[in-house]
């Protein structure tokens, strides 16, 4: 593996002078829209370069790693050809499993079945290939300088999931989507996921970010996620980003909620050293709803960044938002949430609210939810907290027996498993507590003091 970039000094000079000699086998080439998008979402990166922190939506959360070392694009040749997965990633029963590792689809680990009729579960770069006409329109584009590393994955985009569900089509088992960084030292890889659904249709989705055991890759992960749903549709969500101690990890979801549809999303941060997720939500029509939840647990002298923006253009929608951290050591959280009311969108129900826990006087919290109200006739409400963890509870269990460990332990994940109750009680919620309990067991080595 030998994706090394010292002969460049950052990561966007990298990925500047990787444009011209990459794009040529990044999939799709030739479909004349695609090349365009490519090129104007380049152009758009190269005139704005990496976010900072003078912008707005980036005020608490610094990309200097990208600038300290330069990141770059893995040529496919270069990509893991093998990789020792973890059976653990993702959870246990899924419909289908599609793994990637830096970036490309690993058939060896990866599970596709027969799914019903109407169903289609595939990777972006076979989509390309096979059905090409039906992607056209389906990749969001940024606007603005904060959103230059969603113009960096538009450019470089090399592979991902498709899925697909006709109108009425369901599915009661999750779709696993698990994303690898192998041992490419200094790699970037940059994976773009199309998910739509039909009118009527349901499904689950699960995305999990992390390393093959054994793996301690410095590499930066860059994905997207669009997600289009039909009319009363209903989408369950989860991104779990479990990358190790050297990761950077940047992940966007933009959603578009037709009417009457439902989206559910959680979206759990408990590894890399760097870490931004991000999700767009805009209702496209009346009566829809978005249940926003999330979690980050922090050690050391990790930065984890949970940013939402919801908006609410027609009448009607509700959005409900609840996202909890715990930190310890030197970690830095960041919670930012903005939800925007139209002119007309009466009848408007929106409530967010973030909670943190610091476990040492060194961790820190920032939290900003925002309202910006345009209209009458709405119900809006945010709030937030940052606190010590409870010292009359922590007192409580340890007087019945209990170790201080034992009973930091319980506390915590009453905290989390509080957020993870409210969003989901089946198979989701086990796996998302399965995911909370394993960051309080593993090894709390390699990230810096």
């Amino acid at each position: 593996m030998t994706a090394t970039t010292t002969d460049y000094a950052t990561t966007g000079d990298a990925h500047l002078q990787a444009f011209g000699r990459l794009a040529p086998g990044l999939p799709g080439r030739g479909i004349d829209w695609l090349d365009t998008l490519r090129r104007d979402a380049f152009q758009r990166f190269k005139d704005a370069g990496m976010p900072h922190r003078g912008l707005e939506a980036w005020k608490f959360t610094g990309l200097n790693v990208l600038a300290k070392h330069a990141f770059s694009p893995v040529p496919e040749a270069e990509a893991a050809a093998e990789a020792d997965a973890r059976s653990d990633f993702g959870p246990g029963e899924h419909a289908a499993k599609l793994v990637f590792v830096d970036g490309r689809f690993h058939v060896g680990l990866s599970r596709r079945p027969t799914l019903a009729k109407g169903i289609t579960i595939s990777t972006l770069a076979a989509a390309l290939t096979e059905t090409p006409g039906l992607m056209e329109g389906q990749f969001s584009a940024a606007n603005g300088a904060a959103g230059a590393l969603w113009d960096l994955n538009a450019a470089f985009m090399a592979d991902g999931a498709v899925v697909r569900l006709d109108p009425g089509a369901k599915l009661d088992k999750p779709i696993s989507l698990v994303f690898l960084s192998s041992g490419a030292k200094h790699g970037a890889h940059h994976v773009r996921n199309l998910v739509t659904l039909g009118a009527g249709a349901e499904a689950k989705v699960i995305e999990t970010y992390g390393e093959p055991s054994g793996a301690r890759a410095a590499a930066f992960s860059n994905a997207v996620t669009d997600v289009a749903l039909g009319e009363g549709a209903t989408l369950t969500h989860v991104r779990v980003q479990d990358l190790g101690p050297s990761a950077v990890h940047t992940a966007r979801a933009v959603v578009k909620i037709a009417k009457g549809a439902h989206y559910g999303s959680f979206a759990l941060a408990i590894g890399a050293a760097l870490s931004r997720q991000e999700t767009d939500a805009t209702f496209t029509g009346p009566d829809g709803v978005a249940r926003l939840f999330g979690a980050y647990l922090g050690r050391r002298r990790q930065h984890l960044d949970h940013t939402t923006r919801v908006d609410h253009a027609h009448p009607r929608c509700r959005t409900e938002e609840l996202f909890k951290g715990v930190l310890d050591g030197r970690a830095h959280g960041v919670f930012q949430g903005l939800v925007r009311v139209a002119p007309k969108a009466i009848g408007t129900d929106a409530r967010q609210k973030n909670q943190a826990l610091l476990l040492s006087d060194r961790a820190s919290a920032d939290t900003k939810p925002e309202l910006e109200i345009l209209a009458d006739d709405v119900k809006c409400t945010h709030g937030a907290t940052v606190s010590d963890l409870d010292a009359d509870g922590l007192f409580y269990l340890m007087a019945r027996g209990l170790s201080e460990a034992e009973a930091r332990r319980l506390l915590i994940a009453g905290f989390i498993g509080d957020v993870i109750d409210r969003f989901d009680h089946g198979a989701v919620a086990r796996h998302l507590t399965a995911c909370v309990a394993r960051w309080q067991d593993r090894d709390e080595g390699g990230f810096d003091d």
